[in-house]
């Protein structure tokens, strides 16, 4: 594992005892505007998440928009990419006459073949 994945599983070990330990030395609930009576300990936890979710949802945001542009620029490079090869294979941009060939000489069949 990462360093910093072990050191942040080691916070949140370290948090989750901190708030149980918080939990138990105050046994007394608390009441919120439009709420029921809750734990301190839950009141705690739910602002904890809420400042999370402040922090991460922002910069995951921008993460998701990055990733469509980025692939949006590959497909856009993919199709470049495929018309760079075919003029690099020089097929023929003009439309060929029927009764010709590419190179514009009249084929030996009747014109009269084609009304």
């Amino acid at each position: 594992m990462k360093a910093l994945r072990i050191i942040q599983l080691v916070a949140l070990v370290l948090v989750a005892v901190y708030l149980v330990l918080f939990h138990y030395a105050n046994p007394e609930t608390v009441r919120l505007p439009l709420l029921i009576s809750v734990p301190p300990s839950l009141v705690v936890v739910l602002a904890i998440v809420i400042a999370w979710l402040v922090g991460w949802l922002p910069g995951r945001a921008r993460m998701w928009g990055l990733e469509r542009r980025l692939k949006r620029a590959e497909s856009d490079r993919q199709v470049l990419a495929g018309e760079m090869d075919r003029a690099r294979r020089g097929e023929p941009s003009d439309p060929v006459i029927p009764d010709r060939d590419a190179a514009g000489v009249r084929r030996g069949d009747d014109p009269t073949d084609y009304l």
